[in-house]
């Protein structure tokens, strides 16, 4: 692999979750810089990772960077759009690279020279288009507005599967996510599970559930919070997101309930809770589940999407179904006392960082193996 350079291609960096951390962890792993599109203001990159943002003034500064940051939290249709036609050509120093690792669903638009080769970890398929497709229509009250949004749909589909194209091999973060990439798209993936970083470890139950994530509807954090409306157990909520000032409400009045906003320690937290609830919808790979199960916690999560594959029943956690119901019944059945902590870890080492670099620097070689094929 050292015979080869390779790069890594982000979309960009509106903030720091899940898909850039990969890219930064990634540039570390392969020691490659990174390309984006661009760099929030807020957004701090560690000093250790070379970033070049290739269009930075245009997102950041002037009208064009106003207009583009407007409800920059996926509401903004002219946001990816504008990224996906600038990403088509990049910059001219691309082209001095052998290999592009890309990272997001946008960065595949870049068009690549005949002699690179494109390994491309897309995170999902983009699942406005996809799988929630017509859930998110459904909530488009307006028919002219909802005929609208169906033909914009259209045209980044019909754009989407064209630039599948300029891959050569693809990476899903898990199973789950290899289906889709099958079922969507036609190809086949290898499958890398995205790095656990942090000092994640077991110091004993403290006597609360703890769950932690954006706070944003498709986590279903309201869901928890209702669920603890009707228990004598304590339930943290670690995060911060839309959500916030629903939960608050939602958990006024319950002295068991604390929304404790973004905490920056979260491995702390972890380390003596009782177990942690996560009931996302139909989550792609899930990190609050594999930085639980890390700290040897029992993991109370929804059966479905990639959270089912995470619960051994009875070994390493509980399912419930998607419903206050069910996720209350299963709290005042649940028994801490019957979860080997060791057991959980166990599990968890295919989690492990080490076990990310190995997988990464396969595919990236295998990638590079095949030049003149």
């Amino acid at each position: 692999m050292t015979d080869f350079d390779v790069a890594i291609l982000h979309d960009r960096f509106p903030t720091v979750g899940g898909s850039e951390t990969f890219a930064i962890e990634a540039a570390r792993v392969l020691d490659a810089p990174i390309y984006t599109m661009y760099v929030a203001d807020d957004v701090d990159v560690p000093d250790d990772v070379e970033v070049y943002a290739m269009r930075q003034s245009k997102y950041i500064t002037g009208l064009t960077g106003r207009l583009l940051e407007w409800k920059n939290g996926g509401m903004n249709p002219l946001e990816p759009a504008s990224v996906a036609i600038d990403m088509t050509e990049g910059v001219a120093s691309l082209t001095d690279y052998d290999v592009l690792l890309e990272s997001g669903p946008l960065s595949k638009y870049y068009v690549p020279g005949v002699d690179q080769r494109v390994v491309h970890y897309p995170h999902s398929p983009p699942r406005w288009l996809y799988d929630l497709f017509r859930e998110r229509m459904e909530r488009l009250d307006y028919p002219g507005l909802a005929f609208a949004a169906r033909v914009y749909a259209k045209v980044w589909r019909a754009l989407d599967k064209e630039s599948l194209d300029y891959v050569d091999t693809f990476v899903g973060n898990s199973e789950l996510i290899r289906d889709r990439i099958r079922r969507y798209y036609g190809r086949d993936a290898e499958v890398v599970y995205p790095p656990i970083t942090g000092n994640w470890r077991n110091e004993g139950d403290g006597g609360y559930f703890l769950t932690w994530s954006r706070l944003d509807p498709e986590k279903r954090i309201d869901l928890i919070v209702e669920a603890f409306q009707g228990l004598d157990k304590r339930l943290v909520v670690a995060g911060d997101g839309e959500q916030r000032e629903q939960l608050e409400r939602l958990a006024a009045g319950h002295e068991n309930i604390e929304i404790r906003g973004f905490v920056e320690d979260i491995e702390s937290l972890a380390a003596r809770a009782t177990a942690v609830v996560y009931a996302p919808k139909n989550e792609d790979f899930g990190l609050v589940g594999a930085e639980a199960l890390s700290a040897g916690k029992p993991l109370i999560g929804v059966g479905e999407g990639f959270t089912r594959y995470q619960v051994e029943e009875g070994v390493t956690g509980v399912t419930f179904e998607p419903t206050v119901e069910s996720l209350r019944e299963t709290i005042r059945s649940f028994n801490a006392d019957t979860f080997d902590s060791e057991e959980i870890e166990r599990f968890a080492e295919r989690y492990d960082y080490e076990e990310f670099e190995k997988g990464l620097r396969e595919v990236v070689s295998d990638g590079t193996s095949r030049f003149g094929d």
